[in-house]
């Protein structure tokens, strides 16, 4: 079960590159879910004629251009080591934070009217002296 995408600290906080990794984790879960189609066509007898008993399918072109139909993360790094390395190292969370602020670089703000503020902020006001109240009663008791 996934809940609270972006929730951290037993959902006492929340963090930006931990939504958009947990994103991407739903992302697949979903994929899982949906099953993967099979049909005729999936098969690809040509290619399963072509490559042979005990031959390869990962360097053959219908691969290639096949394989990113199943997943295809932002966050994972495939590459082997010695790539990953050469390619500065970077941890899961140091990209996750990356692509968050990527996003939140080129959002817009949506800035409500003042009069909209003001209005959740009493909303907010009345819950907490409701809460205090509440306090108090079993305070008493």
């Amino acid at each position: 079960m996934m809940y609270g995408i972006g929730m951290i600290d037993s959902a006492l906080a929340w963090d930006y590159a931990s939504a958009y990794a947990q994103n991407e984790f739903a992302g697949h879960i979903l994929q899982v879910v949906k099953g993967i189609r099979i049909s005729e066509a999936d098969f690809c007898y040509d290619v399963i004629k072509q490559v042979g008993p005990g031959g390869e399918y990962i360097t053959h072109p219908h691969t290639f251009k096949n394989f990113r139909s199943l997943t295809c993360p932002e966050l994972c790094d495939r590459n082997t080591r010695e790539r990953w390395e050469a390619n500065g190292s970077k941890e899961f969370a140091e990209v996750a934070y990356e692509k968050a602020m990527a996003v939140l670089e080129k959002t817009e703000a949506n800035v409500q009217p003042e009069s909209v503020q003001k209005e959740l902020d009493r909303i907010y006001a009345d819950y907490e002296a409701r809460v205090s109240a509440r306090k108090a009663e079993k305070k008493k008791k």
